[in-house]
């Protein structure tokens, strides 16, 4: 009798294997419910080199189509397996930062972290379709011990109980997740069909989880393919119809231009000046220059020649430094009053703060909130002056311009969360022209909007005047924030930081011209941030990649 139970054990074992195995080599080797495989290419490369193909042998009847794939550092983006995929096509390349060169090519490839970066570049004339590159399989396996402090008692609803209870015995160390694997039926039953079926629902179910199937896989990096719409009209499986078709256009189409810089601020100048990624730049009446050093937490005070006339400012972020007066968590904003004070805003201590010229502390106001106050700011980014010495600030996480007299006392405020028309979605940039209007950077709603001073019974409000579209500003990361600035010919300059790039625009909001791309020479810019205009005329921008203050003239 225990010879054919040890037989029948043994025939069912084998049969498991046989199943187990059948299921890995045929059925789900290529999915990443599969853990056969650690780290493998998802089904997306496949379908990616199969419209590759088609695109390329209906179009120049072989290998030839013009094709593209993101290599960028340090991880080297979709370098594999595109690097070896692509071998055989003979119009392919790599590249690092995108760069309105691409445009050239018909196919493009690219990594998850040039999302934002790949759109200011190729612009709108391309369909993009998102794919899974790569992933891993289920790492729930991580962290199931944790560490605890072994003076708290076990809470009484602690899954590691009855024949389990042992486990407590190891006072510093919590293994709640490991025993809720035995003790909690509905994930013990999702475990056993993960190992029998790789069928992932009743565990996703048991831990409310919305990242285990194969659409919402997690670990996993993605990759985007842009196909040109012009060649994809002209294909049937690809447009509407095999007939020529409207392509979309982007506005700043024919506007670009190599404008270099004529002079800059760097390490490598006679006067070097080093800075770590400034941001907001503002000029005194005598020609000299205030800037933002938002990541040295400090404020330097430049002459033309690069002399450091002043700098002050040590960090402080109120948790392990306390934040004191003249201290800085990363200054962003920054201007200049009618009688030479400089205005600070201390962005991630969420606070305006006023200096002499020569950067003697006056006062600060602001403390974190959700807009409860007038001075309750969540990191505050935008500083203007007007022409009667009112500061206006940007309170860029409560979605509002807030507007103060020179010594920080209330006058008003304006803009809530929204779309229409005086509402913001991550007001940034501000600045006043010298007829009074206020432009305003509304990052996300990709706009810009003004507004114009009303004195109403003796109290002033702003109301929307224009507004009209930026084609930019298309991602929504810590660095891609954008600065404004008017010239005397109410021209609009704004900066484009993740698209590299500088945009003019008229007083009626029409594109004049962009110049800048990915870059380190003095036509490129890693990381367009702060923007002034001098009194001459000139157009100053910070580089907060390559920490840099560059000088153009226009044509």
């Amino acid at each position: 009798m225990g010879r054919v139970f040890i037989l029948i054990f043994f025939s069912f074992l084998a049969v498991l294997t046989a199943r187990a195995s059948f299921r890995a080599s045929y059925i789900t080797y290529d999915q990443a419910t599969e853990f056969l495989v650690y780290a493998h290419g998802a089904t997306g490369i496949k379908d990616v080199i199969e419209q590759a193909k088609e695109i390329s042998e209906r179009t120049t009847g072989g290998m030839g189509v013009a094709i593209a794939y993101d290599a960028s550092a340090p991880d080297t983006g979709v370098s594999w397996p595109f690097v070896w995929y692509l071998r055989d096509f003979t119009n392919q390349r790599s590249f690092d930062q995108p760069t309105r060169s691409l445009r050239d090519s018909v196919v493009i490839v690219v990594d998850e972290k040039n999302f934002d970066k790949i759109e200011p570049a190729i612009g709108p004339g391309y369909y993009r379709v998102d794919y899974t590159r790569m992933w891993w399989p289920m790492q729930d396996y991580f962290n199931l011990v944790m560490d605890r402090d072994p003076s708290t008692p076990f809470p009484d609803d602690y899954s590691c109980k009855g024949v389990m209870s042992f486990i407590k015995l190891r006072k510093s160390k919590d293994y709640s997740l490991f025993c809720r694997g035995f003790t909690d039926p509905a994930i013990r039953a999702g475990i056993v069909q993960i190992w029998l079926n790789r069928d992932y629902t009743a565990y996703a179910q048991a831990l409310g989880r919305q990242d285990l199937t194969i659409s919402t896989w997690q670990p996993a990096d993605k990759m985007r393919l842009y196909i040109r719409q012009d060649v994809a009209s002209q294909i049937w499986n690809y447009g509407v119809a095999p007939t020529a078709s409207e392509v979309v256009q982007d506005p700043t189409e024919g506007k670009f231009i190599q404008l270099s810089a004529d002079f800059a601020f760097d390490a490598a100048q006679a006067n070097p000046v080093s800075m770590n990624a400034p941001r907001g730049l503002a000029f005194a009446s005598d020609g000299t220059v205030y800037v933002a050093d938002s990541r040295n937490h400090r404020v330097l005070h430049l002459d033309m020649q690069g002399n450091i006339l002043h700098e002050w400012g040590t960090f402080a972020d109120g948790v392990g430094i306390p934040v004191g007066d003249g201290t800085f968590n990363e200054p962003w904003g920054i201007a200049v009053g009618l009688d030479g004070s400089v205005y600070v805003t201390d962005t991630w201590n969420h606070r305006v703060e006023k200096f002499t010229a020569s950067g003697k502390f006056v006062k600060a106001w602001g403390t974190f909130g959700q807009g409860e106050t007038p001075e309750s700011f969540y990191g505050p980014r935008g500083l203007a002056v007007d022409a009667q010495g009112r500061v206006y600030v940007t309170d860029t996480g409560n979605k509002r311009i807030v507007v103060f007299d020179a010594d920080g006392n209330f006058i008003t405020q304006f803009g809530s969360v929204g779309l229409d028309a005086g509402q913001f979605d991550e007001p940034v940039g501000v600045t006043v022209d010298k007829n009074g209007t206020v432009y305003v950077v509304d990052t996300w709603n990709q706009r810009i909007q003004t507004f114009l001073p009303v004195d109403v019974e003796g109290s002033l409000t702003f109301t929307p005047d224009k507004q009209w579209d930026v084609f930019g500003w298309f991602g929504q990361s810590l660095d891609n924030k954008p600065f404004i600035a008017v010239n005397d010919q109410l021209h609009v300059f704004i900066t484009d930081p993740e698209g590299y790039r500088v945009m003019e625009f008229d007083q009626s909001g029409a594109i004049v011209r962009t110049w800048g791309e990915y870059g380190e020479t003095s036509t490129n810019f890693g990381l367009a941030s702060g923007i002034a205009v001098d009194s001459e005329g000139h157009i100053w921008v910070t580089d907060g990649a390559f920490n840099r203050i560059l000088r153009f003239t226009l044509p």
